[in-house]
């Protein structure tokens, strides 16, 4: 692999970077490496990586940015998750991977489980009639482009959220809820994605916002799932009222 960043020849100082290292296959648990990388304006940790590589510190980490993937190269940036795309390069910088997941390499860690969780919720629209009219209002178009399409699932929310990290909370995390309040906005939608949001932990969220502050996105999953139960209430209302039925 070479690194899409040109020689550095003039930098404008050296910067210090600590990378955890860690292979399976020759060190018996993880430890902290330290290495000196010229710094240029407007460096992200991303390219100090590529630069670190083209000197032969073949150091693991995912960037998928060129196959047009965005939201792999999360990590551990200072102890926060960060996009290492999105982060500018800082002395003294410390780059960890995600800590919830098995380690693979370096700063590439196992997130398969994650995926088949979002394969399970069916977050994709389902109607039992495909040949039902619908309409979209403006609003609803308005909502989709500015939140729920925007999600990378870079899995930042989920290393941040203090609700998801507990087992006994039921609660798959910020990101699994936003997929599904984005079908459950959609017109062709027939799944009870209120149910669905409830079974996936809807009720176990604090509100306390974290998801809000590392989304590169600028996104509020914790605003969403306020929504969604407003939606959960409403339904239970009328349900209990008679007005409305099970799916």
């Amino acid at each position: 692999m070479t690194a899409y960043i040109p020689d550095i020849k003039n930098p404008e100082a050296m910067y210090t970077v600590y990378i955890e290292r860690f292979d399976p296959e020759k060190d018996e648990k993880p430890y902290l490496k330290r290495y000196t990388v010229p710094f240029v304006q407007t460096m992200t940790v991303m390219e100090a990586l590529e630069y670190l590589w083209d000197q032969g510190e073949y150091i693991a980490f995912r960037a998928n940015c060129r196959e047009f993937t965005c939201g792999s190269c999360a990590m551990l940036i200072n102890g926060k998750p960060r996009l290492a795309c999105d982060t500018l390069f800082e002395n003294n910088m410390r780059l960890e991977p995600l800590s919830r997941y098995a380690r693979i390499k370096d700063l590439v860690v196992d997130t398969n489980e994650v995926k088949e969780k979002l394969k399970a919720l069916r977050y994709w629209p389902e109607s039992k009639n495909r040949k039902q009219t619908y309409r979209v209002t403006q609003d609803a178009l308005d909502k989709f482009h500015r939140i729920y399409s925007r999600c990378i699932e870079c899995y930042c929310c989920l290393e941040a959220c203090p609700a998801s990290s507990s087992e006994r909370s039921g609660f798959d995390g910020p990101m699994h809820l936003l997929q599904i309040a984005r079908a459950a906005t959609h017109p062709l939608d027939t799944l009870d994605r209120t149910r669905q949001a409830s079974e996936h932990g809807i009720w176990s969220c604090v509100s306390c916002f974290e998801c809000a502050g590392v989304c590169p996105m600028e996104l509020s999953p914790g605003t969403v799932i306020a929504e969604l139960r407003k939606r959960a209430v409403k339904e239970m209302i009328l349900r209990f009222i008679g007005v409305g039925k099970e799916k």
